[in-house]
């Protein structure tokens, strides 16, 4: 649902700004709305130049500290509370941060300087061992040197223009020797030590890379150099795994406090942003914002024990009409709130409207369990639904990578709680179709029960099936347009009504007449419907008295279109079910019992693997495009909630 709001102004004393911002900081529950006074006398005033340079202090310290954190790997182990350290002011930070700082800087440096090392010595290192021998014959002549390179000879016939480039620029003057290795030619070039600047200007434009001692060994007679660079590959790793090491034990001894001077440093500067935004007279300052309703009590309470009667709290109920500046704070029961990260994709609903994440609550589950409706996929979302749940556990974020896969985002613990939840209902939903439909890995209760059947067939009643998917989308649509018209009451907006009125009853006319036309109605006892909903449709036209309204025919046509999209439900079922069939006909195809157990294992794995993200977009998708599109979700939109609060505390 959403939360009532209430629009809250409170007016003190210019001296008392600071003080109040800070108030308002620690209650942390006021959206702050910075409207412009219309009277020129109030408006916002600069920072005086001790305020302007406290700010600059705190930013600074902001800056470096999350720039600490950014070095910083998350810890392993259980994340320290930040509460202990939220509570200093910002001036002692910098003195509490330079120690970490220095220490995170110095092993990081040393870490990004191993790594590097290691990449030049793995993609140059073989290169420069096989030149080592070439090399060493011209390591102490006074006219002659070697230039070694590493050259793409993808393009056939480059060697030889490189061959044929260097005789023209040194007068025959070099010796080229090279050797494939996979896509790329090791090569070294000798020449006279006063063609070397030619020698390289023609390996460069053919694209070539020159191979040269690292800065480590050079100087250094080449055979040592060569053995030493040995050696170093060989310590490399250990080295790094060290350095990492000691950044993990600097992270689990010093994250927690790094993390709270960054938010304390963070709220300094948000407060001073804030008191240079506020509308200030010759005497007073003027702070509005937005509330909970049941929240202004507390508000009201915690200045006036501050400040007494000198700062002064009015408070109104914001509108329901025209309500375009009013926050929108959703709050729902703990079963429901999984539901509404589907909604965090886009803006949340205008306040004044209503919050349909009960809807998503009800379809998501019933949709994804009509399409997978498997017991033994079931049990496998049961079984990763625990394992997500072992990690919400542990409170450390997971940063997604799986099988080497890099999905580039991250799952804090309270999503992760959200996720275990929401996938607890799909599961749930998933094993109770799968029993109506006797599924278990697709068709193997068939081929291993003999006399077997299902409640319900899913192929032998095809038919059966993609009525009943169309039926969820009737329900659907039909009620995104019901809840327009309550939308529309709600406002006393008739046209709107009328037009949703008018769309629901022409879609329930062209799809009750293609029915009874097809035969999957009964003509006899639907005929009143149809004339019903022709009247009404009609009726809806005249009532609107516009010629913009005919295009309320075609809208009707689309919102039937709409209905018959719910067919991919059955689609996708069909298609799951298909799969799972060929991975029971792959292991059955394998004579030996256990080869054909984990062949088809596997096929499972891989097919359910391979769709799974499908069973779970396409009902969102119903939801988000079908669903939301009937009471014009999108044209209807808010903007979120976010109180002026403090940052510090909790756990990083």
């Amino acid at each position: 649902m959403i939360v009532p709001m209430s629009r809250l102004t409170v007016l003190g004393p210019r001296r008392l700004r600071a003080a109040v911002v800070d108030a308002v900081q620690d209650l942390g529950l006021l959206h702050v709305d910075y409207a412009r006074a219309r009277d020129g006398a109030i408006h916002p005033e600069k920072l005086s130049d001790e305020d302007d340079a406290r700010r600059a202090s705190a930013d600074a310290i902001r800056t470096r500290a999350e720039g600490v954190l950014a070095l910083l790997p998350q810890p392993e182990t259980s994340p320290r509370p930040t509460d202990l350290y939220a509570v200093e002011p910002p001036e002692p930070l910098p003195q509490r941060l330079e120690g970490v700082e220095r220490s995170v800087h110095a092993v990081t440096r040393h870490l990004l300087e191993a790594e590097e090392e290691r990449e030049i010595l793995a993609a140059y290192g073989p290169a420069i061992q096989m030149l080592a021998p070439l090399l060493v014959l011209f390591e102490r002549s006074q006219r002659l040197d070697v230039t070694g390179f590493l050259l793409d000879v993808r393009a056939p016939g480059r060697i030889e223009a490189v061959r044929a480039d260097l005789t023209s620029a040194t007068q025959g003057r070099t010796v080229l020797v090279s050797q494939p290795v996979g896509d790329h030619v090791i090569g070294a070039v000798a020449h006279l030590r006063r063609d070397a600047e030619a020698v390289r200007t023609v390996l460069t434009g053919a694209g070539g890379r020159e191979l040269r001692l690292p800065a480590r060994v050079h100087g250094k007679p080449l055979r040592d150099a060569v053995q030493e660079l040995k050696a170093r590959t060989n310590a490399l790793p250990g080295e790094i795994e060290e350095l990492r090491r000691q950044l993990r034990e600097l992270s689990e001894g010093h994250r927690a406090e790094v993390a709270s001077a960054a938010a304390v440093a963070r709220d300094a500067v948000e407060r001073f942003d804030l008191m240079g935004k506020l509308p200030m007279s010759r005497y007073v300052f003027v702070l509005r914002g937005w509330v909970p309703t049941r929240q202004v009590p507390h508000i009201r309470h915690g200045l006036a024990r501050r400040f007494a009667s000198e700062v002064l709290v009015y408070d109104e109920p914001a509108p329901v009409r025209h309500p375009d500046d009013v926050p929108v704070l959703l709050d729902n029961p703990a079963w429901l709130k999984p539901f509404e990260l589907f909604l965090r994709i886009c803006d949340p609903p205008r306040y004044g409207t209503f919050d349909p994440t009960v809807y998503f609550a009800i379809g998501m589950p019933l949709f994804v369990g009509a399409i997978v409706g498997d017991v033994g996929y079931g049990l496998g979302l049961l079984a990763v639904t625990l394992w997500l749940r072992a990690k919400a556990v542990t409170g450390r974020p997971w940063h997604i990578v799986l099988a080497r896969l890099d999905f580039g985002f991250t799952l804090t613990p309270a999503v992760m709680r959200l996720v275990v939840v929401l996938l607890g209902w799909v599961t749930a939903s998933t094993l109770v179709f799968g029993v109506v439909f006797g599924e278990v890995f697709g068709d193997l209760p068939q081929r291993l029960i003999p006399g077997f059947h299902p409640m319900f067939d899913r192929l032998e009643g095809l038919t059966v099936y993609l009525y009943l998917s169309i039926g969820f989308g009737l329900a659907h649509v039909c009620l995104g347009l019901m809840l327009q018209m309550v939308k529309s009451v709600r406002r006393r907006e008739f046209r709107g009504f009328l037009e949703a009125l008018s769309i629901v009853s022409g879609a329930a006319t062209v799809f009750t007449w293609i029915a009874t036309q097809a035969h999957v109605l009964p003509a006899s006892p639907f005929h009143p419907v149809l004339v019903t909903g022709a009247a009404v449709f009609v009726f809806s036209l005249l009532c609107s008295r516009t010629w913009g309204s005919v295009m309320w025919i075609m809208e009707s046509v689309s919102a039937f279109g709409q209905i018959i999209s719910y067919a991919r439900i059955f689609a996708v079922g069909i298609a799951s079910l298909g799969l799972a069939i060929v991975a029971n006909n792959l292991g059955a195809s394998v004579p030996a019992l256990f080869l054909g157990i984990l062949v088809g294992a596997i096929a499972h794995v891989m097919f359910f693997g391979l769709t799974v993200l499908g069973h779970f977009l396409q009902p969102a998708r119903l939801h988000w495009v079908e669903f939301f599109s009937q009471f014009k979700y999108y044209q209807d939109t808010g903007r979120p909630y976010r109180p002026f609060q403090r940052l510090g505390g909790g756990v990083t």
